[in-house]
């Protein structure tokens, strides 16, 4: 039998980009959840709090507000403005985080009787050396986890930067999903760079369905009819344990791009793995931090699958509302052992792209505030 990574790719382009949570909970703001260390009985009250830059006093439109242990969150309106309801009267703690600041923890009380005072979160900027590209020597990773940000403080800011896209992202299909639609083509490409006519579907996907996670060495999954599935780490995995523990970061600086000039950090996973993990690039915005790109491939060819020489995969990123980012288009191609002659098939090549995308219950800072 002749054994591919399944050209199709299934769900696992996708996985990349779409965290895959449980059932949404509704709108961030509704609900009970109780955070803090102590609370009484007594009447419901409202917080309302303001986001806004450390120094100017700039709102912060799309800050990420949590209560810290009540599994409660919003986002800031476009004036920096957020609200949490049916709180009863007690201590809180909220973390609020913006892409490109430094986040924060603050307390407040919920008094029993009287309105609560009105929160000021204010948000330092990330400040991080924008120096160009440099990269030399063969990569390894014998020393992975997370950056120590005594030993190097910028890969420290620019990773943790990509677990905040991460994050808020968990946090939007979570508390705000939505439906999509992605139109995908596949095709083969030929020795001499000419493609082949292309095969169209397309898949109707919800954001909180549940998918695959990410584990150890554990990235290419043989299926019961023979094919193998290469699996890639989604935006939740970013952010997890299991892969910071098991990858090496380097803070590559500036790098041109089609899309222009680009933070860029690249990972690796541990050398110790024996089985196909996943390496790659992030890229992010230099001013804004989002992810704008995200270049992945295997770390090990998989055995039993000769024909395959390489197996990548590019995601790019947009912007679908401030600081809220999704997928624009998906390109996954295997590499595979040719013949000589200008029409002989070198590779096969699926490209995604989304061609609908619809809030189910209310689109993240456009809530109303009290």
């Amino acid at each position: 039998m002749t054994h591919l990574l399944r050209p199709a790719w299934l769900l696992a382009l996708l996985l990349l980009v779409f965290p895959q949570l449980g059932v949404a909970q509704g709108g961030a703001a509704q609900g009970a959840g109780v955070a803090g260390s102590s609370s009484t009985a007594g009447a419901a009250g409202t917080l309302i709090g303001d986001v806004v830059m450390l120094g100017t006093g700039t709102p912060l439109d799309h800050a990420m507000v949590s209560l810290v242990g009540g599994g409660r969150q919003t986002f800031t309106n476009d004036r920096g403005v957020f609200a949490f309801t049916q709180l009863a009267p007690g201590t809180y703690h909220l973390r609020v985080v913006h892409l490109g600041f430094t986040p924060t923890l603050v307390d407040f009380v919920m008094p029993a009787t009287g309105a609560a005072p009105r929160v000021r979160v204010e948000l330092a900027r990330v400040s991080v050396r924008l120096a160009a590209v440099k990269i030399s020597g063969k990569p390894t990773c014998s020393n992975p986890g997370r950056p120590d940000p005594a030993l190097n403080h910028d890969l420290f800011e620019v990773v943790q930067q990509v677990r905040f896209n991460a994050e808020q992202f968990q946090v939007v299909s979570d508390s705000f999903p939505f439906a999509y639609s992605v139109q995908r083509a596949r095709r083969e490409v030929h020795a001499d760079d000419a493609r082949g006519p292309s095969v169209y579907d397309t898949l109707h996907m919800r954001s909180d369905a549940h998918g695959w996670e990410y584990k150890m060495g554990d990235v290419v999954e043989r299926e019961r009819n023979g094919h193998y599935v290469m699996h890639l780490p989604t935006l939740r995995d970013f952010a997890g344990i299991a892969f910071l523990n098991n990858h090496c970061f380097q803070y590559a600086g500036l790098d041109s791009t089609k899309e222009g000039m680009l933070l860029r950090i690249d990972f690796r996973a541990d050398d110790q793995i024996r089985t196909p993990d996943v390496n790659g690039t992030i890229y992010l915005d230099p001013k804004t931090y989002q992810i704008r790109l995200a270049d992945l491939e295997l770390s090990k060819l998989v055995a039993e699958v000769r024909e395959i020489t390489a197996v990548k995969v590019r995601t790019i990123f947009r912007e679908l509302a401030p600081n809220i980012i999704v997928f624009d288009r998906v390109i996954g191609t295997n590499e595979i052992k040719h013949g000589w002659g200008s029409w002989a098939v070198a590779a096969i090549e699926e490209d995604q792209r989304m061609m609908r995308f619809e809030w189910l219950q209310g689109e993240p800072g456009k809530g109303p505030v009290p």
